[in-house]
């Protein structure tokens, strides 16, 4: 008989173990499991922290940004209210102007009487 024939046995046993042995060592501990995944965790609640904060100080500058708009809105329409008041006392003026021009090139009138 051949060798394989009368070690088939054996060797088939050997070679389980040796690959059994070498499954096992691959497979992780649930305590190292564990570690990883609460490390991970760690820095999740660290990027969401940051996240969250980002994201207030995003809305108040949102905030900030709408009063401002806001504020220059009003400040443009006192402008526009502002230069329209001008104009009516330019056009005023100017017709005052003319009449103040009138009197004085007119000649002087004798008084009566």
């Amino acid at each position: 008989m051949s060798w394989l024939k009368n070690y088939a046995t054996t060797a088939r046993a050997a070679a389980v173990v040796a690959l059994g042995g070498l499954a096992l060592t691959a497979c992780a501990s649930n305590s190292y499991i564990d570690e990883q995944i609460a490390i991970v965790n760690t820095r999740i609640d660290q990027v969401d922290g940051r996240a969250q904060a980002a994201a207030q100080r995003a809305e108040a500058a949102n905030t900030a940004a709408q009063s401002a708009a806001t504020e220059a809105r009003n400040a443009a329409t006192a402008a526009n209210g502002a230069a329209t008041e001008a104009r009516t006392a330019t056009q005023r003026i100017n017709t005052l102007e003319g009449r103040v021009t009138t009197l004085e090139t007119a000649r002087p009138r004798t008084p009566r009487g």
